[in-house]
């Protein structure tokens, strides 16, 4: 039993290993970054999301599924709807990618905080105090 469980982790490693030299000669047709919402923005939220995603013959987005959360439900649903919209060259559509997926990371990077939209200016619900 230990034999084969070394062959799984084993197997693992170089799938993890492997999928990013997979995915390094990709040539993206269309990989807009996605919006971010201006509660997203005001809220400073950031993380990566790691989706996989399964993509046809031509390289059009088909599904998308969360490998890893961001932490933050909007941007994981953010990258998602995002992902959909991507088109990769039909050249670089791997047979791996109509069956199993394709990794990519999306990440959310923002300034800090928005305090304000205004300097000196306070929160509506602050101000109600």
């Amino acid at each position: 039993m230990q034999k084969h469980a070394r062959k799984a982790v084993l197997a693992i490693i170089a799938l993890l290993i492997a999928l990013p030299l997979a995915t390094a000669n990709a040539r993206w047709l269309e990989k807009k970054e996605p919006n971010l919402p201006f509660g997203v923005y005001i809220q400073g939220l950031k993380g990566s999301v790691v989706l996989s995603l399964t993509l046809d013959k031509s390289g059009h987005v088909t599904g998308t599924h969360v490998l890893r959360s961001s932490g933050h439900p909007a941007l994981d649903e953010l990258a998602r709807n995002a992902a959909m919209q991507w088109r990769l060259s039909p050249d670089s559509v791997l047979p791996t990618d109509i069956t199993k997926g394709r990794v990519e990371l999306v990440s959310f990077k923002t300034q800090e905080r928005v305090k304000s939209l205004l300097p000196g200016d306070r929160p509506y619900w602050v101000q109600l105090r």
